[in-house]
């Protein structure tokens, strides 16, 4: 992120990875927890000023449920599928994830998904 802040390399978050964000910061764990008026705050400084958000369409969440259903995936896997169908469509380089494990499963051997 912070590459992307400095202007080296310019960031894409999909339309879900948004949400998902969202969903995940305001049920951190955390005392006091962040308010959704605090996270939908700190996503417009730190995300929506620097990111390119691209919009998935009903395509996009078809070919992600495809490429769940032929790798013979379960469960929330179609959100990483999400995340490499946006990747591909912004026409990204690398799609860098701390969840290799998960998106090897999804795409063996895919070149763009990396560890930062």
């Amino acid at each position: 992120m912070q590459w992307v802040e400095q202007g080296r390399m310019q960031g894409a978050i999909t339309t879900h990875g948004l949400a998902e964000l969202f969903a995940t910061l305001t049920a951190l764990p955390l005392k006091p927890r962040l308010s959704p008026i605090e996270v939908h705050k700190m996503l417009e400084l730190s995300v929506l000023a620097h990111f390119k958000v691209i919009a998935l369409s009903a395509k996009h969440y078809t070919e992600a449920i495809a490429l769940t259903a032929r790798q013979g995936l379960y469960s929330g896997a179609i959100y990483d599928a999400l995340h490499l169908v946006g990747a591909r469509t912004a026409g990204c380089d690398e799609l860098l994830t701390f969840n290799l494990r998960h998106f090897h499963a999804l795409a063996p051997g895919d070149p763009l998904v990396v560890s930062p």
